[in-house]
């Protein structure tokens, strides 16, 4: 019996896959680590005291959907290395640790590998030193571990060996910059952020909360986040993208343009916090030559051919920036685009 393919254990590929698994087809989900989640599976929930819908708490029954399902068989700690076109269908090459595996009669392929973060990445922004007061966006999910169920604004604890009294949120690092080799928007930082600031707002009171925005998505699932929540949240707004950042003794100074008043402003933080925009995955290049793909001029992945003639899908984040949202309802599509291109094969 022909099997479907999913390269890619995340959100994305998980949904492509629970989906097709419940319609009956049967399922090869391959994953190069060992387990499932990609870069969402260590996150935790960004409630306050009520629910700021990151979708976090959706992600869990996919995976569980995953493992329970019959018809999906999971490859852990298992990377394709290359694929032959068959007659009906394809032979996936697959290595796990030093062995070489045929992994025979797939039919279709849908590659859902996501994507890397600005953090990960060996460069980064030149005027953003290291120091103990400047942090990633995602180094706050050590402290929200164990929150995914949770609707509580209590309790965290900073692990940093100070207490900060004050914080600021830099948007756009990573994104719509070219010495950042992104032009685009990355479209989840502003709500990753604006969750975070919530958080801080409700368990410490007390703080000085900062956040610079080149403009500010609203889109989607951030009905809240405006200049107007902002305000009330006790969270000062900034229109703009500091110039320069220094550091003292015991802060950090970041200089700015006061576009109001139309002078040079500073402002001074104990903690910096730097949000990571999307990029494309470090193996972008060597999916494209695999499965005949190409890139974009953002170096994100498409198809040359239709999916319907190649049996090539793609699904989440390999193919642009999106949230747990966007990327579970745009998976479901691509699994039932290739289910519908599966039964007119069938009709022919």
């Amino acid at each position: 019996m022909s099997r479907i393919a999913v390269i890619g254990g995340g959100i994305a590929g998980c949904t492509a896959a629970a989906e097709l698994a419940a319609a009956g087809q049967q399922v090869l989900l391959i994953e190069k680590e060992d387990s499932l989640g990609g870069n969402i599976k260590n996150y935790g929930c960004k409630a306050d005291s009520l629910c700021t819908r990151c979708n976090l708490c959706l992600v869990d029954s996919v995976f569980n959907q995953v493992h329970q399902e019959e018809n999906i068989e999971v490859l852990f700690d298992t990377t394709v290395i290359d694929c032959l076109k068959e007659d009906e269908g394809f032979t996936l090459i697959t290595s796990s640790g030093e062995l070489e595996e045929q992994q025979p009669d797939i039919s279709e392929v849908i590659l859902a590998t996501g994507h890397t973060r600005w953090s990960e990445l060996e460069t980064g922004t030149p005027e953003i030193f290291r120091d103990e007061r400047i942090i990633w966006a995602s180094d706050f999910e050590d402290m929200l571990e164990g929150r995914q169920d949770q609707l509580t604004g209590q309790n965290l604890k900073f692990d940093l060996g100070f207490e900060p009294e004050s914080a600021v949120f830099l948007q756009c690092n990573g994104s719509r910059s070219l010495q950042e080799k992104a032009r685009y928007c990355s479209k989840v930082c502003c709500g990753y952020n604006y969750r975070i600031a919530r958080v801080l707002r409700n368990n410490f009171p007390e703080m000085d909360l900062s956040m610079f925005f080149i403009d500010m998505q609203e889109a989607g699932f951030l009905v809240n986040l405006s200049r107007e929540d902002l305000k009330e949240r006790e969270i000062d707004y900034y229109n703009c993208k500091p110039l320069r950042l220094e550091k003292e003794k015991d802060s950090l100074i970041l200089h700015y343009e006061d576009q109001q008043r139309g002078k040079m402003a500073t402002l001074e933080t104990d903690l910096l916090v730097l949000s990571e925009g999307i990029h494309p995955g470090s193996n972008h290049e060597r999916w494209a030559r695999i499965f005949n793909l190409q890139e974009n001029e953002d170096g994100f992945l498409r198809t040359i051919w239709s999916p319907a003639e190649s049996g090539i899908y793609l699904a989440g984040t390999i193919t642009s920036p999106g949230d747990i949202a966007t990327t579970m309802a745009e998976s479901k599509t691509v699994a039932y685009k290739l289910l519908e291109n599966k039964l007119s094969k069938a009709k022919v």
